[in-house]
């Protein structure tokens, strides 16, 4: 890791940390579009990468996701993980971003914080094996709930030792 791509990883952070998301956004995929835009445009930005080049860069569902598979995929246990967006440039590295929708408490079907939190932690610690950074963003619906004892701080923290940021934040109404 360098300090320009531990720099670049930062910034994005705080971008992520403070878009606003809509609150149209009910499901994953939506979620994906608005994110992959975002750091598409910000790597674009600030990598000085031309517009016909940023897609050898920045990878997505839908786009270009065949072209980064190679690179961008983690195997453990006979299991490929592939994170829902990808960065891959020389200045960089890898960056695996994983990205999780939480809708409201009690929606059927829903993929609600603690599910999304549990399979998150998971996807992030095993693409940390091969990547050099890994970006975790939890989109909750809902506001969460303040508990008496919560190890969130601690959780970032083992998380940020292994190169692995991890937002968890609510959508802006």
């Amino acid at each position: 890791m360098t300090k320009y791509s531990n720099d670049f990883v930062q910034n994005l952070i705080k971008i992520l940390k403070d878009v606003p998301i809509s609150s149209n956004i009910k499901k994953e995929s939506d979620l994906e579009k608005i994110i992959y835009r975002i750091i598409r445009d910000y790597t674009a930005k600030t990598l000085k990468v031309d517009d016909d080049k940023i897609d050898k860069v920045v990878f997505t569902h839908g786009v270009n996701w065949t072209e980064s598979k190679i690179d961008q995929n983690v195997n453990v246990f006979g299991c490929s993980n592939t994170s829902d967006i990808f960065i891959k440039e020389p200045r960089l590295g890898t960056i695996y971003v994983e990205l999780k929708y939480a809708p409201r408490r009690g929606d059927k079907g829903a993929n609600k914080l603690s599910d999304s939190l549990q399979r998150s932690i998971g996807q992030s610690i095993i693409a940390s094996l091969v990547h050099t950074h890994v970006i975790c963003l939890i989109v909750c619906e809902a506001k969460r709930k303040e508990r008496e004892k919560d190890y969130s701080e601690e959780l970032t923290e083992l998380l940020r030792s292994h190169n692995i940021e991890f937002i968890v934040r609510n959508i802006y109404v």
